[in-house]
């Protein structure tokens, strides 16, 4: 059955007059990128340079592809905005929609924030690509275009009236990116919407820059990736990759050690250590949370004034088994919880 065909709420514009529309390559200007850049040899964009996300694993050099975090900002009057889109292939998952995993979130950058517009987003035989309308206000509007949380992007291409003006877009605050580094988790699955992980849900209450190397399943804290965190410039740092550790010994092995790393570099920069939310579910959960407490402890002792912790196990509040879709990975309530409570830390770290 194909509800489209028996509820019409569910269909995507797909109609636009060609002749009408001009297409802009989003990698040139006037459009500004954000946590993505695109790699000519792979073809795609990336969120950390090809060469070094091998040398890390070779998960990691596959995930890297993943547009977690990625964003376009631009302002235009068009009364349409059209998406041409190609991918490598559709990711599919069975417990994430593919308006998150696959989609694009349209948000207006208003005085009181950024406001929601739209998803546009892959139907389930998209292999490859789509292109999709839909339509905006008109009058000169400032907008941000968040990326798929889980696909490959090998070209984006945005169309507008061709009577419309197209310009850069609103600027972030004027300090440098959020930096998280973590699991499935922080890449954000299962977001129903890219703009609903939860560092996008805390850069759109602060509108701050953020970088997000979340890579689903392969954040091992590996040295060469100690080196590459420590090599970006960022106002803050959040530490979350207590749930792809494989057990409590590889942690003790890695977090003390990449937060040692970074700190070399990155002396003065804040850093916030995050548990993992379900430590009811793994028999070393409370081992591997002191683990983690334990590298706070220390940098505490030895005079670090700019480290935080946040024990995850109270990231869901009150409502912790509404909070997942398969008792880990966070729906968007999940999600909202987290940024609440992360981002208080976030924002404490920023002094604003």
């Amino acid at each position: 059955m194909d509800i489209r065909q028996i509820d019409k709420n569910f269909l995507q514009d797909g109609r636009f007059d060609a002749e009408k529309i001009k297409f802009y390559d989003v990698t040139e200007k006037p459009f500004a990128l954000y946590g993505v850049f695109y790699d000519e040899g792979r073809g795609c964009f990336l969120r950390m340079p090809a060469e070094t996300a091998a040398a890390v694993s070779e998960g990691v050099a596959a995930l890297t592809a993943n547009t977690a975090g990625g964003r376009v900002r631009f302002s235009t009057d068009s009364e349409q905005i059209v998406l041409y889109v190609r991918y490598r292939d559709l990711c599919r998952m069975s417990h994430m929609p593919l308006s998150g995993s696959g989609g694009f979130s349209l948000c207006e950058n208003t005085p009181g924030g950024e406001k929601f517009i739209c998803t546009v987003r892959p139907e389930w035989t998209d292999e490859k690509g789509f292109v999709r309308s839909a339509a905006l206000a008109g009058g000169m509007r400032d907008y941000t275009l968040y990326f798929p949380l889980y696909n490959e992007v090998c070209e984006l291409a945005l169309g507008f009236d061709r009577s419309a003006s197209v310009r850069g877009g609103l600027a972030y605050r004027d300090v440098k990116p959020i930096l998280y580094y973590g699991s499935s988790i922080t890449q954000g699955g299962c977001a129903s919407r890219p703009d609903h992980a939860y560092q996008a849900l805390i850069s759109k209450k602060n509108n701050v820059d953020f970088i997000n190397l979340g890579f689903s399943g392969n954040a091992l804290g590996e040295r060469t990736m100690a080196r590459y965190l420590a090599g970006i410039a960022c106002s803050v740092a959040v530490i979350d990759y207590d749930h792809n550790a494989p057990d409590a010994q590889h942690l003790a092995a890695t977090h003390g050690e990449l937060f040692r790393i970074f700190r070399e570099t990155q002396p003065d920069v804040p850093v916030v250590f995050i548990t993992k939310p379900d430590p009811e579910r793994d028999a070393e959960g409370g081992e591997r949370r002191e683990i983690i407490r334990e590298t706070y402890r220390k940098a505490v002792a030895e005079g670090d004034k700019n480290v935080l912790f946040i024990d995850g196990s109270g990231l869901f509040g009150d409502l912790h088994e509404e909070c997942t879709v398969d008792g880990c990975h966070p729906n968007d309530l999940g999600f909202y919880r987290m940024s609440e409570v992360i981002g208080k830390a976030v924002d404490a770290a920023l002094k604003i």
